[in-house]
């Protein structure tokens, strides 16, 4: 008799394509949702907001950042310091290189760190299309003074963990008291703009601080000035992650999913005659009957004939 408790080869691959297949699968979906969950996005960055296709004339430019007074409330400040933004409106050749800001360790990622994350973007982006005046005004101190505040209002600025909001701790090795950092001090840029309609457009492009060890946030905020009302209303925001620690690449979602790859591969070979030993170990197996010694019964009119012969 035949032995078909071995089984074929067609089987096995298809036992493996469908393992294989579903790890590929599995790790798709976990690189994206570790990606959304460390970075703040999917694949990509997002671009900036689609209203900014929009500005025709942009009213000023403002380098600030923020500061933390005595009572704990923070406002912003025109800061110059690091700015380069007088750079890209003069239309200075190699400007990334002039604008690299720091998240960038290497010269061949700046470009990349700028249209990226990066508060300079917007003025790249504007400098791109002809809409970037060579001399712009900065805003005016009352506006200023409340943009901070606004911001805090969408609470959509990250905390940072402790340690990393501007308070002092312990360190664990020396005992005095560090700060790691302040996730909540911004450093950016603020545009005021105007569509073809002259409404009036209020975007805020900032950096934050550490909110964790080298993670850093990165903010856009695009307000709409209703016109009749001094208070700006939020119509889009980018928000995400990056870092400076020289090793962030590892952690994108593509290289993410070649490691679940490599991992689900290996893995999938002991599934696969795993899966074969229980399907062959759960399949019914065939009884075979003993012939019958018992006499099939006969018909009892026939019986009764040859009885009677």
């Amino acid at each position: 008799m035949k032995n078909n408790s071995h089984p074929k080869p067609f089987g096995i691959i298809l036992a493996f394509s469908l393992t294989f297949g579903s790890t590929v699968f599995a790790g798709f979906i976990a690189s994206i949702l570790i990606s959304k969950s460390y970075w703040g996005y999917y694949f990509n960055p997002p671009e900036l907001p689609q209203k900014v296709e929009e500005f025709e004339k942009i009213r000023s430019i403002t380098p600030v950042s923020s500061i933390k007074r005595n009572d704990g409330s923070r406002i912003f400040k025109i800061d110059t310091s690091s700015s380069c933004i007088k750079d890209i409106q003069s239309g200075i050749e190699n400007v990334e290189s002039s604008c690299g800001t720091g998240k960038c360790n290497t010269e061949n990622c700046v470009r990349e760190a700028l249209l990226q994350a990066d508060s300079t973007r917007i003025l790249l982006t504007l400098s791109e299309k002809g809409k970037l005046q060579k001399k712009t005004s900065y805003i005016s101190l009352d506006k200023l003074n409340s943009l901070y505040n606004d911001l805090e209002k969408t609470e959509l600025l990250y905390e940072g963990k402790p340690g990393y909001n501007g308070e002092f701790t312990s360190d664990s090795a020396s005992g005095d008291l560090v700060s790691k950092g302040d996730g909540k001090r911004l450093e950016g840029i603020v545009v005021e703009a105007e569509d073809k309609n002259q409404q009036p457009y209020l975007f805020i492009a900032a950096n934050g601080g550490q909110v964790s060890n080298d993670h850093y946030p990165y903010y856009e905020f695009l307000f709409e000035i209703p016109k009749n009302k001094s208070t700006p209303k939020l119509i889009a925001n980018n928000r995400f992650f990056y870092e400076i620690a020289g090793v962030e690449g590892i952690l994108e979602w593509h290289f993410i999913w070649m490691f679940f790859i490599v991992t689900g591969f290996i893995l999938s070979i002991p599934i696969t005659f795993l899966l074969i030993r229980m399907k062959a170990h759960l399949k019914p197996k065939q009884l075979l009957l003993p012939a019958s010694s018992e006499q099939l019964p006969v018909n009892s009119e026939q019986s009764s004939v040859i009885s009677e012969q």
